[in-house]
């Protein structure tokens, strides 16, 4: 069901629905010449997989890539919900007005040349958007990259890659850092519900996104890349009714001087100064992180995982050294590494080998036995002494280029190595959702790689178990995650 929301000036952006879920979409500016957005854009909509009409229009074709050519908008002989467009900035504001005598109800605008540009390109814009919201069009962009909604198969957009659905939405000013996050959110196995490349926003603003999302059934994290915002008043109002609902991670662009300068020419946008800029996420409840990779962990840390309920980390390391720089780690970002008890430190000590030194960070001592970790768990998750609990899963390097110069003279241990990798990470998808049901939940550093078996993953179809490849991003996600609880008041 639309959503509708209101924006300054009264105008209601109440079809966005529509943007992502079209029954039918006209291209204007669809085009067979693989060097121009109209077709790399209208390509992927096709093998993307999209069920619905589509109607390709360009006056100078009768058919494009197999599918019947509009002269115009208002050729087209069905209903259109969503237009999308390629063409010259000059020309979409009178498109535009095509779109409203049609009855579209919104349009996405990849093309560049508007306030971006300057003021000749500014009043460009004001006369797009002026069109569009007379005719009650919602109106994406333009100077974007597109959007994806993987669970209609919709992908009108850029870059040349399909993402599953998931649990995650983005929404970006910028094309390029929308799609490295993409890609790092695949590093950890998860899909995306709903991404939008915002551009300039001329109509639709990213605060207008996240209300929309926020009311997503399927969208339980949104990760949000902003270089700055026009209202930035009504942005940290709207952010901070919505956090309370669900986690938003920022991802801030524009926070030194020439960062500043660099945003106001790539999107036009007025970016807000760094230090009002946190002080006031803290505010809202927004997560904020400070680099792509870091937005993607803190994203992956909250999909199906209960909040921690404190600040007390338990630690479980094979290795002494890498316990050691957790605990530093988890200090310096505010966690509490806390001493278990004599009692938990007996019953863990049943099951360790008599070189174990009693503590935590619980120390394997570089053990081979798999079937001690779980019980190791399952002891710290029920002591009632740790509110989360960090596992450090190390094993022996095996890097690309490093391996053994003379195989013949022994075994190679790889094919060992992936063994290991997939029973244990398959066991740690067992563990996962009990922890967190018994509010401890469970975060999982792996100096493994993924073994490389023709699209195969250890863990089962469905499993939300994200895995950090460093233990500063292990000890980051428990920390983001305790402040955001911490913020909000959520349980």
């Amino acid at each position: 069901m639309a959503r509708i929301m209101e924006q300054e000036g009264g105008v209601q952006l109440a079809n966005l629905d529509y943007v992502f879920n079209p029954r039918s979409i006209a291209f204007v500016g669809a085009t067979e010449n693989p060097a121009k957005w109209g077709f790399i854009v209208f390509n992927n909509l096709l093998i993307g997989g999209y069920e619905g009409r589509i109607y390709p229009v360009n006056p100078g074709r009768e058919s494009i890539l197999g599918h019947r050519c509009f002269a115009s908008v208002s050729a087209i002989p069905d209903e259109v919900d969503l237009a999308v467009f390629t063409i010259p900035a000059r020309e979409i504001p009178s498109v535009i007005e095509e779109c409203v005598d049609k009855g579209v109800k919104a349009a996405l605008v990849i093309s560049a040349g508007f306030k971006e540009l300057g003021e000749e390109g500014a009043a460009l814009e004001r006369q797009m958007v002026e069109k569009a919201r007379a005719g009650g069009i919602v109106l994406v962009g333009p100077n974007g990259q597109g959007i994806a909604c993987p669970k209609c198969k919709l992908f009108p957009w850029m870059p040349m890659m399909y993402p599953a659905a998931g649990r995650i939405a983005l929404v970006s000013q910028s094309g390029n850092i929308l799609n490295m996050m993409v890609e790092e959110l695949y590093g950890y196995g998860f899909g995306v519900s709903k991404v939008i490349s915002s551009g300039n926003e001329a109509d639709a603003r990213i605060e207008d996104y996240l209300a929309y999302l926020a009311d997503d059934a399927d969208t339980d994290v949104i990760i949000a890349y902003m270089e700055g915002a026009r209202d930035a008043r009504r942005f940290f109002e709207q952010a901070r009714a919505l956090t309370a609902r669900k986690p938003i991670v920022i991802l801030k662009g524009g926070r030194s001087q020439s960062g500043v300068a660099a945003a106001k020419s790539h999107t036009g946008a007025m970016a807000v100064s760094g230090d009002i800029f946190e002080a006031a996420c803290r505010q809202a409840g927004l997560v904020r992180a400070g680099t792509i990779e870091e937005a993607a962990c803190l994203a992956a840390a909250f999909v199906n995982r209960q909040l921690p309920s404190g600040r007390r980390v338990g630690i479980i390391t094979g290795g002494g050294g890498l316990g050691v720089l957790a605990s530093d780690i988890c200090a310096e970002d505010g966690l509490e590494v806390v001493a278990l008890s004599e009692e938990t430190l007996a019953e863990i000590g049943k099951s360790m080998p008599d070189r174990w030194v009693p503590g935590n960070p619980v120390d394997l001592v570089a053990g081979l036995d798999m079937t001690i970790i779980p019980r190791v768990m399952e002891i710290m998750r029920d002591s009632g002494e740790v509110d989360a609990l960090l596992f450090i899963f190390v094993a022996p390097t095996r890097a690309s280029g490093l391996g053994p110069p003379h195989i013949e003279r022994g075994l190679d241990l790889g094919q060992a190595w992936d063994t290991v990798y997939y029973h244990m990470m398959a066991k740690l998808a067992e563990l996962h959702a009990p922890m967190s049901a018994r509010g401890v939940p469970l975060y999982v550093v792996s100096t493994l790689k993924e073994p490389d078996q023709d699209g195969e993953t250890a863990l089962p179809e469905g499993t939300d178990l994200a895995v950090f490849d460093t233990v500063e991003m292990g000890c980051k996600a428990i920390s983001a995650m305790v402040a955001y609880r911490e913020m909000t008041g959520r349980a």
